[in-house]
Parts: C-alpha cells; structure tokens; sequence
C-alpha cells in the first residue's frame, strides 16, 4: 500500500492516507467542480517566451518605463509552471480535499505586483 503524507488544511498536524485514495478525492474533486483541464504538454516555454515578448512589445512602444520592465522581467532560472495541488480538509466528514493553486513562480507573478 502506498501512503501520503500531507499538511492538513487548518490545524497544525499531517493527514496520512492512501495514495489511491487521494487520489479519488482529486479525481472527485475535478470531476464535480469542472473547472481544470489537465495538461497533455508543457506549456511553461511558450507561456514564459509569450510574457517576455509581451514585456519587449511594451518597452519598445514605450508604454513602460525601464525600471518597470526590469522589474517585471521573469527570470528563466526561477520561474515554474504554475500548479494545482491539495491538502486534505481533516476537520470535514469524508476528509474532502481543498485545491491549493501555486503561482508565487509563475511567468506572470511579477507582472501582478504593478
């Protein structure tokens, strides 16, 4: 059997459960919210080229100033492809699961600070 480990949703404590079991709650939950898609490529190249041409565009119209557009450069090195993951709702019955979407790294999250 394999297990998962996972931080729980509220409280300071693990939730450890059955990988094919959290799995269906996943499954549960994309199938009941309708509101992902999965992936059947990588997008981040064309996504991380897209914000950078956007970024040029921009500069060349002068529509930014230099600082901001150095600011709002993604680095190739740091950025990610923005994710979904869960953490278990323990304190509900049937322990759901809450989605946690992560894109504190994403192409486009130092063009959400202006």
């Amino acid at each position: 059997m394999n297990l998962i480990i996972r931080v729980t949703d509220k409280g300071n404590n693990f939730y450890i459960g059955s990988a094919i079991e959290f799995e269906k709650k996943a499954q549960k939950f994309f199938s009941d919210t309708n509101a992902f898609i999965g992936l059947s490529s990588n997008p981040f190249n064309e996504i991380l080229d897209k914000v950078i041409q956007l970024l040029n565009t921009l500069r060349q119209k002068d529509f930014i100033r230099k600082w901001q557009y150095e600011q709002m450069m993604p680095d190739r090195a740091k950025c990610e492809l923005a994710h979904l993951y869960f953490n278990p709702k323990t304190h509900k019955d049937g322990i759901p699961v809450r989605p946690i979407e992560n894109t504190i790294h994403a192409a486009t999250t130092k063009i959400s600070k202006f």
